[in-house]
């Protein structure tokens, strides 16, 4: 698992920043990641909005997505 904060960059498109390893992974448009939401991970997926043109958390449009701390299972 890899636990970090989440970032966009328009040059490097969406990534996870690991608490752990100070590396960056890449994310894609439709994974499936796990939002910290006070005490519990809640299953989220991370899409991009072609008409916003933003990344956004399918059905949670109005949460930012920048600077989240999320988990990934790899």
């Amino acid at each position: 698992m890899i636990t970090g904060v989440l970032n966009t960059d328009p040059k490097s498109g969406i990534y996870i920043t690991d608490d752990r390893k100070s590396r960056n992974v890449n994310v894609r448009s439709g994974q499936y990641l796990y939002l910290s939401i006070r005490d519990c991970w809640i299953p989220v997926i991370v899409r991009y909005s072609p008409r916003s043109q933003e990344w956004v958390f399918q059905n949670l449009e109005n949460v930012d997505v920048n600077g989240q701390k999320v988990m990934i299972k790899q």
